[in-house]
Parts: C-alpha cells; sequence; structure tokens
C-alpha cells in the first residue's frame, strides 16, 4: 500500500475512533462487544417505542386469558421496549435484561409505572427472575444486518455462528412457563432451527409471514427466498 492510501486508513480509523468518543452509546456499544466477544448477538442498540406493534398486541390477544404476567424482554437496549411493553400489559410485572451496562444503567434511571426491573442480561440472572409467560427476543438474533446485505453474504457461519444463536433461543425457551409465548423478529437464522425437539410449537395464527431480510440454514448457507416464518412460538409441555 503506498503512504497516501496508509495515511488514508491512518486517518479513517482516528475518524471512527474520534467519533466513539463523541458519542458514549456507540462507544458503549464497542465496550461491550469487545468485553462480550462470544456471548454478543447484535452490537447495534438501536430501538424507538411501539417498534413492533402488530406483535405486541398479538401477544396481547394470546395472552389475554392468563394473569398475573411475568413478561422478559431480552435485550432491552435503553428501555424504550419495557416501557411500551408496560402499555400493552399494564399489570405484568416485566423483566428487562441487557448486556451492555451502560444502556443497563439507563434503563434503571427510567421511571416506568408497575412492578418493573432491569437486570444484567446473564442466564443465572435471568433464570432467577424466571419463569416468564412471554419473552420478547426482538432484533437481537440479528448481526449487524446491513452489513451481511451490503456484504451479500452466502455464509455467516464464521461472522455469526449458529450455535450461538440456538443457544440462546434454546435457553429463552426453557424459561418459558407451560403455554407461554417466545417472540422472535428480525433474526438471520429460523428460529424453527433452533428448537426442533423441544416442546415448544409455532404459533400459526399470529405473526406467521415472509422474513424481513435473508435467513440463512443450520450450517450458516443463505437459504433462497422468500422465507415464509413464524415470529411466535408457545411452550407446550414442561
Amino acid at each position: 500500500m503506498r503512504r497516501g492510501g496508509l495515511a488514508g486508513a491512518a486517518l479513517a480509523r482516528l475518524g471512527e475512533f474520534v467519533r466513539l468518543v463523541r458519542n458514549p452509546r456507540a462507544w458503549s456499544e464497542m465496550v461491550t462487544r469487545l468485553s462480550f466477544p462470544s456471548r454478543i448477538h447484535q452490537d447495534n442498540s438501536l430501538t424507538w417505542p411501539d417498534r413492533y406493534p402488530v406483535l405486541f398486541s398479538a401477544a396481547q390477544t394470546l395472552l389475554a386469558d392468563r394473569a398475573p404476567l411475568r413478561i422478559l424482554s431480552y435485550g432491552c437496549s435503553s428501555g424504550e421496549e419495557v416501557q411500551t411493553l408496560r402499555r400493552y400489559f399494564p399489570e405484568a410485572v416485566i423483566v428487562g435484561a441487557e448486556i451492555n451496562a451502560s444502556l443497563l444503567r439507563a434503563c434503571r434511571a427510567l421511571a416506568i409505572e408497575g412492578e418493573t426491573s432491569f437486570i444484567v442480561s446473564r442466564e443465572a440472572v435471568i433464570e432467577a427472575h424466571g419463569p416468564y409467560d412471554a419473552i420478547f427476543c426482538m432484533a437481537v438474533f440479528n448481526r449487524r444486518p446491513h452489513e451481511v446485505e451490503t456484504r451479500d453474504m452466502r455464509d455467516i457461519s464464521r461472522f455469526y455462528p449458529f450455535d450461538r444463536f440456538a443457544a440462546s433461543a434454546q435457553f429463552l425457551a426453557s424459561q418459558l412457563t407451560v403455554g407461554g409465548l417466545l417472540v422472535v423478529e428480525h433474526a438471520l437464522y429460523r428460529v424453527e432451527d433452533a428448537l426442533e425437539g423441544l416442546p415448544v410449537k409455532p404459533v400459526v395464527t399470529h405473526g406467521l409471514a415472509p422474513a424481513k431480510g435473508p435467513r440463512f440454514g443450520p450450517d450458516g448457507g443463505r437459504l433462497d427466498a422468500p422465507q415464509l416464518i413464524a415470529r411466535i412460538f408457545s411452550r407446550t409441555a414442561a
């Protein structure tokens, strides 16, 4: 590489560092990515209120006859999803789990009505606060989707291994009560592949629709589009 190219690359790296320093949220994302390289799924914390109204409303309908409810927001980011869930489930106990320490502190500073708590996203801690009648896992199993698209990735087995996704999906399913719901939106892999053989079945009356973006098989290979996928799953037995 010529000197000009080296200098340009160095300036680009410097510019990225300055951006991180000036943006506390971006900095916290980088720290989290470096702190948990084998555990992290999505390392972008973008979110906004009521991001998935169709799925939230569907869960509200499916759980209408169950009370009291205990709900987990897995990967709750800066807390907007928990605030939203409180509007859909005003009487529920709601737990938000987040791996990013900076965002977790921000969540704990929120004033949210009802019985609400925010916990560090570790399996032992999540299990201690369960089991749950509903677990929302929204845009968590979606490792840098824009990068996957722009690079037109055909194989993500090294970029985002299926085993990492499957282990977390299986753990979440194990934390459901019988009849409880696992709601997953924006995942690079199919939840059905991870939960095969477990007492969990897709809910075909709600949430069944073409995938938003590519899906990959357990071997990491890209599947033919379009993929019709379930987004809501129900635990059928203990």
